[in-house]
C-alpha cells in the first residue's frame, strides 16, 4: 500500500493547503448529500441509497471533510497504529483525501490494528482500544459519512448511544417519562465484551450495504490485530477504537428494541427497551412479562454472538426495595422513586394508588471514579503551585457538573465542593507541616462579596464550584418536557428529519 507520507507532494497541492479551504461549504454540500440518501432510504429505493452513498464517498468535500475529522479533530490523531503515522501536514492531508477515493480501494488492503490496554476507571481491570492505520481511519470516517443518514432513518426509537443530535441526557429522559407515573421492575442488561464477540458474518448480513462498501467493512473486521508484537487474528468482534466501530454496534443490536416488546414497539403494556450502545434497561410493572422479554432478548443476542454478564444483569425496582436496595444504576445516573401524599381521588380512579417522587443522582460508582481521579490528581500536584493545582481540577470539576446538569438537583452537588475543600487543606497541610487549619485557609482561600471561601489565588484564579449559580431554573423541567415532546412524536410517525 502506497505511503501517506509522499516522497514528493505536487506543487499544486501545497499550493491549495496554504490556502483556508471552505470548511462551512464542503459541510453544506455534504449534509445536502446525507439527506439525499436519508430521502432515497424513506421511500424505499435501495439502488438510490447506493449510487448516492458511492457518489458522496467519491466527492472531494466528503473526502477532505473525513481527513479533517480524523486528523485535525480526532483525540488520537497523534497516536500512530502500526504504520507508523501520525501528526499529518496539510499538504499530506490534501493526499490522503486523493488516497481514499473508492477507486483506489481495490489496490488497498487494510493492516492489522494496533492493539493497546488501558485502564477502566475506578477498577483495576484495563480494556483493549484499537488503534487503525492513518489510511483506514480516514476512511472509515469517509464510509460513516455515507451510512449514518441511512442507519438513523432505521435505528429504534430509544436508541441513544453515539448517535448525531442525541446523548445520556436524552436517555435519562427518556426514563423519566416511562416511570413518571408508574413504578416498574427493571431489567438492568450488561452485554459481555459486545465488541470482542460480534458474529461478523451476522452484522455484514445485517448491513445491506452495497458491495463496495461490504467488502471494505469484511476486510476490515478480518485485518487482525498486533499485541504486544504478536499477531492475533480476528475472527470474531468489531475492533473497538476505530471511528465506524460505535456505528457498527449500533447496527448489530439494532432490532433489540422490537424483540423486547414482542414485534409490538410503540404499543402500551409492552416492556420498554433503552438503549445506549451495548447499555440497556427494560422496563414493565409485571415483573413475569420482563422475565419473558428477557428470554427472548437472550435468544436474539445468541444469534449475534453475544451473552448476558450474569454478574452484571440483574432485575430491580424503582420504588420497592429488591435485595436491599430500591431503584438502579445507568450511564453514571442512579435513579429510584419515592412515595409521596396520597393522590387526588380522579388520579386513584386512574389506577394511581400513590404520587411518585424520582429521585435521580450521581451512582455510588460514578462518585467513587471520581473521587478517586481527584485525590490521584492531587498527589500527583503535590509540589506544584496553587495556579497549576486549580487549572488541573478545574477541567475535571467542569466535566462532571456538564454530565450531571439538567438532570441531578443542582443543590445536591455541594456535598462535592466539601469534598474537596477536605482534599485541598489536607494537600496544603502537607506543604506546611505543623501549620493550623484556619492558617492554611487564609493563605489559599478568598472570600467573596457574599462571604463564600473559594479556593482562590490573591490575582483572582478560582476553583470552580460543583453547585452552580448560573443554573437555568427549571432546566430538568425543560429536559423533561423535551422527552414527553419527542415520544409523542415517535408514536405518532412525525418524527422530523433524523439525518
Amino acid at each position: 500500500m502506497a505511503s501517506p507520507h509522499p516522497q514528493q507532494t505536487p506543487a499544486y497541492l501545497i499550493d491549495q493547503a496554504k490556502k483556508r479551504l471552505p470548511w462551512t461549504t464542503l459541510e453544506q454540500q455534504v449534509v445536502r448529500m446525507q439527506k439525499q440518501i436519508a430521502h432515497a432510504y424513506q421511500h424505499g429505493d435501495r439502488q438510490a441509497v447506493y449510487t448516492l452513498q458511492m457518489r458522496l464517498m467519491e466527492s472531494e468535500a466528503a473526502r477532505l471533510l473525513a481527513v479533517r475529522r480524523v486528523t485535525e479533530e480526532s483525540q488520537g490523531k497523534d497516536t500512530a497504529g502500526v504504520d507508523g503515522v501520525k501528526s499529518l501536514t496539510p499538504a499530506e492531508r490534501l493526499t490522503m483525501a486523493s488516497m481514499i477515493h473508492p477507486i483506489q480501494w481495490k489496490h488497498q488492503s487494510p493492516e492489522p490494528v494496533r492493539r493497546v490496554w488501558i485502564p477502566k476507571p475506578g477498577v483495576p481491570e484495563r480494556r483493549p482500544l484499537a488503534i487503525l492505520p492513518m489510511i483506514d481511519r480516514c476512511k472509515q470516517a469517509l464510509v460513516k459519512l455515507a451510512l449514518e443518514p441511512e442507519w438513523e432513518m432505521r435505528f429504534e426509537a430509544h436508541s441513544y448511544g453515539f448517535r448525531p443530535g442525541r446523548s445520556v441526557h436524552d436517555a435519562i429522559a427518556a426514563i423519566l417519562v416511562a416511570i413518571e407515573h408508574q413504578p416498574a421492575f427493571v431489567y438492568d442488561a450488561d452485554v459481555e465484551g459486545a465488541f470482542d464477540h460480534i458474529d461478523q458474518n451476522a452484522l455484514l448480513d445485517k448491513l445491506q450495504t452495497c458491495p463496495a462498501i461490504e467488502q471494505v467493512i469484511r476486510d476490515w473486521l478480518k485485518a487482525g490485530i498486533i499485541d504486544g508484537g504478536v499477531y492475533v487474528p480476528s475472527e470474531t468482534g468489531i475492533a473497538q477504537g476505530g471511528v465506524l466501530s460505535p456505528l457498527l454496534m449500533n447496527i448489530a443490536l439494532h432490532g433489540l428494541e422490537e424483540v423486547v416488546t414482542g414485534g409490538n414497539a410503540g404499543s402500551q403494556g409492552q416492556p420498554l427497551l433503552v438503549r445506549y450502545g451495548d447499555d440497556f434497561v427494560i422496563f414493565h410493572a409485571d415483573r413475569h412479562e420482563l422475565q419473558l422479554a428477557e428470554r427472548r432478548v437472550r435468544r436474539w443476542l445468541a444469534a449475534m454472538g453475544l451473552q448476558l454478564n450474569a454478574q452484571k444483569t440483574r432485575i430491580s425496582h424503582t420504588l420497592i426495595s429488591v435485595q436491599g436496595e430500591a431503584g438502579f444504576d445507568f450511564l453514571g445516573f442512579h435513579i429510584r422513586q419515592e412515595q409521596t401524599e396520597k393522590p387526588a381521588e380522579g388520579k386513584r380512579k386512574q389506577g394511581y394508588e400513590s404520587s411518585l417522587k424520582t429521585m435521580v443522582n450521581p451512582s455510588k460508582g460514578a462518585i467513587e471514579r471520581h473521587k478517586v481521579a481527584i485525590e490521584q490528581k492531587l498527589r500527583h500536584l503535590q509540589n506544584a503551585s496553587q495556579k497549576q493545582v486549580i487549572k488541573e481540577l478545574n477541567p475535571l470539576i467542569a466535566g462532571w457538573t456538564s454530565y450531571y446538569n439538567g438532570v441531578v438537583d443542582p443543590t445536591s452537588m455541594g456535598q462535592y465542593d466539601t469534598f474537596i475543600e477536605q482534599q485541598l487543606i489536607q494537600w496544603a497541610s502537607v506543604r506546611h507541616p505543623g501549620k493550623e487549619r484556619d492558617w492554611l485557609l487564609e493563605r489559599y482561600w478568598q472570600q467573596d462579596k457574599n462571604q463564600t471561601r473559594t479556593f482562590a489565588t490573591p490575582d483572582g484564579l478560582q476553583l470552580r464550584l460543583y453547585q452552580q449559580t448560573r443554573i437555568l431554573k427549571g432546566e430538568s423541567s425543560i429536559l423533561f418536557a423535551h422527552a414527553k415532546t419527542g415520544e409523542q412524536h415517535r408514536r405518532t410517525g412525525k418524527d422530523e428529519d433524523r439525518s
